[in-house]
């Protein structure tokens, strides 16, 4: 039994604040959303703790490709409503009871992300260093 409601987002209906969206086309089906857009499912949290254990269980699961075998489609794959209502029932459920028990796993996965975020404005800076050196030195002569 889902403890979460799922249901497909309309654009017609008020997003709530306490609701994860969860891309559903796409390569990057599964990932998770704080914005909702017209492509995506969305399940109800109870408060904000619980949506913040949601997301960051999806996003692990999205960034470790768990999704893939179950997207469906020749030209633009999707997750299937019904697979996503399955896979929270039998394997992504279990998971959040855990990490609600556990928290230490959500707040390391937050930590790597903003490590990854990190390197992410750092290899940009350097990017910009580099073209600004090439301009400096061979665009002045």
């Amino acid at each position: 039994m889902l403890t979460n409601k799922v249901r497909t987002y309309s654009v017609h209906r008020p997003a709530p604040e306490t609701a994860v969206f969860i891309l559903n086309r796409g390569h990057n089906a599964g990932k998770p959303l704080r914005e909702p857009c017209p492509n995506c499912f969305i399940i109800y949290c109870g408060n904000q703790e619980e949506l913040e254990t949601v997301y960051w269980t999806f996003y692990a699961l999205w960034k470790n490709g768990f999704f893939h075998p179950y997207l469906c489609g020749s030209v633009i794959e999707m997750l299937r409503l019904f697979d996503l209502k399955k896979l929270l029932q039998n394997f992504i459920q279990p998971g959040i009871q855990k990490a609600i028990r556990n928290p230490e796993m959500i707040h390391k996965i937050k930590s790597i992300y903003d490590l990854e975020q990190k390197q992410v404005q750092q290899s940009r800076l350097i990017s910009q260093l580099r073209a600004a050196l090439i301009q400096k030195y061979y665009y002045s002569i």
